[in-house]
């Protein structure tokens, strides 16, 4: 019952693949279990197989533990496969969903799957703070792509719920946009919490693809400073994005001081 699989991920289908480098013996079962109802879907696996693919789309939400039973005896499946890649992240955002499954790796190697009601974001991948400008690129996740579809970026000022936009651009998923540091400093200091729009998408733009939560007060990115008002208005505005508590991406304005300078 210590067999050790090789390959344990979830693909684009929503199919749970699991590998060992050597056939198992008969009578063994793979169970997936939710931990809050106790509930099971269950796949034999033995004999000549080394492989075995479960459907696993339309699993409850919450944290189902994978476990390798034979007879009236279960373990944890053990892996050394990482479980994940970027790019197959990035792929298996890439399609329209309202439910994402995940593979989990315990530092003891035991598996077990998060399954969570997702709804679109625009998953950032770069910023470029930059010669008066914020360049902000990456692709929509969980919308699937909008051929023909208008795009545009929309900051929405946290507290007045005032707007500012700007056309983005959008190639299947990829999206890519451009801010001025002067449109913020025209504007009253403020919060700006950041928008793709594409068709019926209202996408927040954030980071959560990476498997590197927490970005707040360890990812910053240079502030950028523009004049405020008309040419005899000597105050500066401080524009500078930053992420918030829950990994999204924003920008802040203020006013420059003395104190700040």
């Amino acid at each position: 019952m210590d067999a050790v699989a090789n390959h344990c991920r979830v693909g684009v289908d929503d199919r749970l693949r699991i590998r060992w480098p050597a056939p198992l013996p008969d009578g063994r079962r793979i169970v997936l279990r939710h931990r809050a109802s106790g509930g099971t879907l269950e796949e034999p696996v033995g004999g000549d197989r080394t492989s075995v693919a479960l459907a696993v789309g339309e699993l409850d939400p919450g944290k189902w533990q994978v476990r390798l039973m034979a007879g009236g005896t279960d373990v944890p499946l053990l892996t050394d496969d990482p479980c994940f890649s970027f790019e197959e992240m990035r792929a298996y955002a890439g399609a329209p969903r309202d439910r994402a499954v995940r593979v989990v790796r315990s530092p003891e190697g035991h598996v077990s799957l998060r399954v969570r009601q997702v709804s679109p974001h625009a998953e950032v991948e770069a910023v470029h703070p930059g010669d008066g400008e914020i360049r902000v690129e990456g692709r929509l996740a969980y919308a699937g792509p909008r051929p023909g579809v208008p795009a545009r970026l929309t900051a929405v000022a946290r507290e007045t719920r005032h707007t500012l936009t700007r056309d983005a651009r959008l190639d299947g998923t990829e999206f890519h946009v451009c801010l001025p540091v002067d449109a913020f400093a025209a504007e009253e200091p403020a919060l700006w919490d950041l928008f793709l729009d594409a068709g019926d998408v209202h996408a927040r733009l954030a980071t959560r693809l990476d498997d590197a939560p927490g970005k707040r007060g360890k990812v910053s990115f240079p502030r950028q400073l523009a004049p405020v008002g008309d040419a005899g208005d000597e105050r500066r505005m401080s524009v500078r994005p930053y992420y918030t508590g829950r990994d999204e991406l924003s920008i802040a304005s203020h006013l420059v001081t003395e104190e700040t300078q």
